[in-house]
Order: structure tokens, then C-alpha cells, then sequence
């Protein structure tokens, strides 16, 4: 080979097994990416832990890579209503969007069970969104996506009865959970929906009724997923 010729880039030898979540991001291979990568901090955070709290300032980009977190907004009543999830492979929207906007958290986010998680530091995303193509527009990509599932919300809120959105919310966890079972109380789910856990009881035991699921002690099992399915579709 002439030793003028450019050689390519050498891969990274030993990527962490996170990044196997995140295919787009293993793919990117620049100096600003590699830098990153090698200084990001791996986090195991508990199940039910505030891992975001409103009105705090934003320290890092966080990236879920097993797990859920719970985004949230809640009333001074004590209303709470689900803006939506961030689950493992994706990024945090609410890391993100604050960072980008150089505010402080408009929400909050908490772990629906263990999460494993990775943080890249304010100083290290501003230099990877100056210096990285490829990273760059890997969080386009992101906001553009975290954009519909937003209106998506502001949508079912706005326009779907609350039985409609409990038919939704359920099969949503039940395929999260891959389980035809899911441990959740109705005060859970009331706070997802934004409304009254007698209402939510309420509307259990109509779903019972009608052979969709089945109710126990912080529990629900799913019967009937197609019942389940129409009704989430309004018909």
C-alpha cells in the first residue's frame, strides 16, 4: 500500500454491550463518537426512582438501554398524567430536549422497574453535536420521533374517551411486559390516565365483565387480547 494512501479508521476493539442497543450509534465511528463512548458512565438505577425532577438542571444526556422510564407531569392536586415512555434502545427525550433548549426539566422521569442506563456528559453531547454528522442526525432522528409520540398523547387526551385510552395504556403494558400478565394497581394506572382511581376501578370491572381481562390484587391478566384490541380501536 503507498504510504501516502489514508488508512481507515480502526473500529473500536471492545465496544461495551451496551451500545448493542443502539444500532444507529454503533455504526458511528468518528474521533468526537469514539471520545464519547469511551467516557460515558453505565448506570443500574432501581426500580421507582425519581431519576428526574422538575425544574432541576440538566447534567447529561441519558441513553436507556434496558428498562423503562416514566415521563410525567403532575398537578399540585396531586394529578399525574404519562407523557410518554422512553424504553431500552431509545434515548431520553426529556435529557435531551432540555439540553438542546438550555432550560431546566419541564417533567419528571421514573424508572418503571430496573433500569440500566447510560449518561454522556453536557460538555461531551455539545462537542458530538458540533463535531458528529452521523450523531447529529441520529438525534434529528430522535426528535422527530419523540414529537409524535407527544402529539400522540395530546391526541388521545384531547379527543378519546378514558375507556378508549384504558384499552390503549393496558396493551401498551402488556406488550412492553411481553406477559399476559401485568402487577399494577389502579392507582398506577389512574395516574397514567390523569383521572380518579374509582373511575379506573370502575372501568376494570367493566373490562372483567365483558371477558377482556381478569382482576386480581395488584394484577391483571389478559383474556381476551382480541376484545381488548377493538375496543383500544373504538369499535
Amino acid at each position: 500500500m503507498d504510504s501516502k494512501t489514508e488508512k481507515p479508521e480502526r473500529r473500536i476493539s471492545s465496544e461495551p454491550a451496551w451500545l448493542s442497543s443502539f444500532p444507529a450509534l454503533a455504526s458511528i465511528q468518528d474521533k468526537a463518537w469514539r471520545d464519547a463512548l469511551r467516557a460515558a458512565e453505565e448506570m443500574v438505577i432501581p426500580s421507582e426512582t425519581t431519576v428526574v425532577r422538575r425544574g432541576d438542571p440538566c447534567m447529561s444526556f441519558i441513553l436507556v438501554s434496558q428498562g423503562t422510564l416514566r415521563i410525567y407531569e403532575s398537578s399540585d392536586s396531586g394529578f399525574e398524567i404519562v407523557l410518554y415512555r422512553t424504553c431500552g434502545g431509545e434515548p431520553c427525550i426529556l435529557t435531551l430536549n432540555t439540553l438542546l433548549t438550555g432550560g431546566r426539566y419541564a417533567a419528571e422521569a421514573r424508572t418503571d422497574g430496573e433500569v440500566r442506563a447510560v449518561a454522556i456528559s453536557e460538555a461531551l453531547f455539545r462537542r458530538l453535536m458540533n463535531e458528529s454528522d452521523a450523531f447529529r442526525n441520529f438525534i434529528m432522528g430522535t426528535l422527530a420521533r419523540g414529537l409524535g409520540n407527544v402529539m400522540q398523547t395530546v391526541e388521545q387526551v384531547t379527543f378519546q374517551q378514558l375507556d378508549l385510552r384504558l384499552a390503549c395504556l393496558l396493551g401498551q403494558l402488556f406488550g412492553q411486559n411481553k406477559s399476559t400478565a401485568i402487577s399494577i394497581t389502579h392507582d398506577d394506572l389512574a395516574r397514567e390516565l390523569g383521572t380518579r382511581r374509582v373511575v379506573v376501578s370502575r372501568m376494570l370491572k367493566e373490562f372483567e365483565q365483558a371477558g377482556m381481562i381478569r382482576l386480581a390484587f395488584r394484577r391483571i391478566e389478559l383474556v381476551s387480547p382480541k376484545t381488548l384490541a377493538r375496543l383500544a380501536q373504538g369499535r
